[in-house]
């Protein structure tokens, strides 16, 4: 009795150091560690939906470690189907350390279609050159046939996760996907309602936010995109490739968090427990 009650303390005691081993190590794996030199931190428009003939202004802002010169900013983009870039913006700048704001406008032509721009979404590529290295992003608009017309709006995950890290709280990720692949792996803070309820749950959602939607890979999020603006939600964004292209692109994802098991402290209490009983039974049979 002594040795089997001594060999399952050792057990449960090496389980606790165990568990409790595992959760520091989750808990320390740090994140990815910030870019030293310089960084792209906003890269926006006015407005992300437009008509023909609309003036578009685009904002800017770069973070430098320290005073650079001779800086070349580059904005390309709204490429037309004839091979035309209407965003064709260049500047030779020097950056202080800090943030540096930029804003420029232009005006989208008058009629879209007779220069090969249909409906749908544009990318517009930045690119920050220095010292022999360049930082890149892209920011993606849409462009509508019709006034007031409301579609969605394609983006690519790197402009997803700037939106993340901009903390805005005007902004809500929407994993579309089952309970079961959200619970094994989602982007931190998005919110699960699968594309089979989402019809019958679009009042859980405010329509005064962004609404960047997410799938798999991309293919029923266009799906969800045209439910939530049948619905009359506005600013309805798709992430291309999906949960498949954040993951390839090296960001994180979280599991759903499970109920936590018990920890060092409970585990030795059980032990104690375990060994007091064994000593009661012990005095018990001694004085029989």
């Amino acid at each position: 009795m002594k040795k089997e009650l001594f060999a399952l303390t050792v057990v449960v005691l090496l389980s606790a150091f165990a568990g409790a081993g595992m959760q520091t190590a989750c808990a320390s794996v740090p994140s990815a560690s910030a870019h030293n030199g310089i960084k792209i931190i906003s890269f926006s428009t006015d407005k992300d939906v437009y008509q023909e003939k609309e003036d578009m202004t685009i904002f800017l802002s770069v973070y430098s470690p320290e005073e650079i010169s001779n800086v070349l900013i580059r904005a390309l983009g709204v490429r037309s189907n004839k091979g035309v870039d209407y965003v064709n913006f260049v500047s030779e700048t020097d950056l202080t350390v800090g943030e540096n704001n930029m804003t420029f406008t232009k005006t989208l032509p008058s009629c879209s279609r007779c220069v090969g721009i249909d409906q749908g979404t544009y990318f517009i590529n930045l690119s920050v050159a220095y010292d022999a290295k360049v930082v890149e992003a892209t920011h993606s608009i849409a462009i509508t046939s019709q006034p007031d017309q409301i579609i969605p709006v394609d983006i690519v995950v790197d402009e997803a996760k700037r939106l993340i890290d901009s903390e805005s709280e005007d902004l809500i990720f929407l994993d579309v996907r089952t309970g079961e692949e959200y619970n094994a792996a989602h982007i931190e803070g998005a919110r699960l309602i699968p594309l089979s309820e989402l019809s019958n749950r679009t009042e859980e959602l405010n329509k005064s936010t962004k609404i960047v939607v997410y799938s798999e890979d991309g293919s029923n999020s266009t799906t969800a995109c045209e439910i939530l603006i049948e619905k009359g939600f506005e600013q309805v964004y798709t992430v291309l490739g999906g949960i498949t292209a954040w993951n390839e692109s090296g960001y994180p994802l979280v599991p759903t968090t499970a109920p936590e098991q018990p920890g060092f402290e409970a585990a030795l209490a059980i032990a104690a427990v375990l060994i007091g009983t064994y000593w009661i039974k012990r005095s018990k049979a001694s004085f029989k």
